[in-house]
């Protein structure tokens, strides 16, 4: 199971063959078990590979060792990948589960390791090859029993890395591991430094060093695909209106075929109507320099309960493929209530009549009614004060001409373009007097 790299480098190949005789442990990786896939089309990436004692042509054999000892797991992954905080290889047919858990000194100890390997080739490996990171993992400590026969499989998940200026990443993402052994006793406690052994000749010794392996298989390049859908800014809508939230969809992909994806769009706001305006995203061609599609995106209409509470609510879209892979992202509605700020009254004593003045809060038409008082409208573009002439009428008319001064309610109205009607009255006081200025 040991090598370094390619053929060519059969020094380094040399060297991890003797490792891999010490390596006679209980849970060893199994040849060609490793496989890579991104099982919902976007998403993580899945990591599969088998661990058994002692592989052989016709499988596992039976286990050399006994008593107590510890594992180790390294990986090369792209940078930014967010790796699982722990990962445990599940036994088949029966046995104790191998529970590993991050480590970032099994990954230095690793990269030491190789390192030292390949000081005497005139091309010296790489590891972690350019553009990846390595991670590594130290398992709990674990009882071996000689003449055991067992099997684990261990699926990991590894979350995709950003693409370029925060992006989706469309991949490839590029897999490698190694894997390690250590035994534990009194005198090598399983919080000791990890330390990767370099053979020299001789025999290792086992209670003090961790013996460390790669795989013999080449890389493992795997063609993703990654959708991010933006944050819109924070949308508001009035009670029994309506908002126009718009996502943006970026999308990235070395995989073939692409996913497709149906949206839907969901709110913590009782009772609201939510259309979008495609349920449907088919990606465009990535281009095959930076992976990417064109940029699309799609729209929410939001209806606004007559009766919704004011506050500030979620709208989530998600888009989904058939494989199972989600993407969700959430934007936020202010709901509030329209509000009339009323102003002061002018009078205008000449000709009985008063100018009220009324901060609208938004585009829409102002109304004033009432007994005794003539109807009259105003319509505002936006947000803005308007001032609106309140006549009298009827018999509010008549006492005006006869006594000079009648008293009136105003009762106004605001309609806003999108939602409910705020209503508000005053009291106004008209005063007539022929001639005054």
């Amino acid at each position: 199971m040991s090598r370094l790299r390619r053929p060519k480098l059969v020094l380094v190949a040399a060297a991890f063959a003797v490792l891999a005789v010490a390596l006679s442990a209980c849970a060893t990786y199994k040849p060609e078990s490793l496989k890579v896939s991104q099982p919902g089309g976007v998403g993580p990436v899945r990591v599969h590979f088998e661990l058994c004692t002692e592989p052989g042509v016709g499988g596992c054999e039976a286990n050399e060792d006994e008593g107590q000892a510890q594992y180790l797991l390294m990986f090369a992954v792209p940078q930014g990948t967010v790796p699982p905080p722990t990962i445990t290889a599940t036994p088949v047919g029966g046995g104790a589960p191998i529970v590993y858990s991050r480590n970032d000194q099994v990954a230095q100890s690793y990269d030491e390791a190789i390192a030292s390997f390949s000081e005497a080739l005139e091309q010296p490996f790489e590891w972690p090859p350019a553009g990846s990171v390595g991670v590594g993992y130290l398992s709990a400590v674990f009882t071996e029993e000689k003449g055991a026969v067992r099997e684990w499989v261990v699926d990991a998940n590894f979350g995709l890395p950003a693409g370029a200026g925060g992006g989706p990443y469309g991949g490839p993402f590029t897999f490698e591991m190694g894997s390690g052994w250590r035994a534990v006793s009194g005198s090598a406690p399983a919080d000791r430094p990890v330390d990767c052994y370099e053979p020299s000749g001789g025999e290792p010794d086992e209670e003090r060093d961790a013996f460390c392996t790669s795989n013999e298989e080449e890389p493992t390049k795997l063609g993703t695909s990654d959708l991010q859908i933006g944050a819109p800014a924070p949308a508001s809508a009035f009670v029994g209106g309506k908002a126009s939230i718009v996502f943006p969809l970026a999308f990235a992909s070395t995989a073939s075929p692409l996913p497709g994806f149906a949206l839907s769009a969901t709110s913590t706001l009782p009772k609201a109507k939510l259309a979008l305006s495609n349920p449907a995203f088919a990606p465009g061609a990535p281009d095959l320099t930076t992976h990417l599609s064109p940029a699309d995106s799609r729209g929410v209409t939001v209806s606004v309960p007559s009766n919704a509470k004011p506050g500030t609510y979620d709208v989530t879209v998600t888009a989904a493929t058939p494989q199972g892979g989600t993407v969700s992202q959430v934007a936020k509605l202010k709901v509030t209530k329209p509000k009339l700020k009323l102003g002061g009254v002018k009078l205008n004593k000449a000709k009985g009549t008063a100018t009220l003045t009324v901060k609208v809060p938004s585009a829409g038409t102002l109304t004033v009614a009432g007994k005794g008082v003539v109807k009259a409208k105003k319509k505002a573009k936006k947000a803005k004060k308007l001032k609106i002439t309140i006549r009298a009428k009827g018999k509010a008319k008549a006492q005006l001409e006869e006594l000079g001064k009648a008293k009136v309610k105003a009762k106004l109205s605001f309609k806003p373009t999108s939602g409910s009607a705020v209503k508000k009255s005053k009291g106004i006081a008209l005063v007539l007097r022929p001639g005054a200025q």
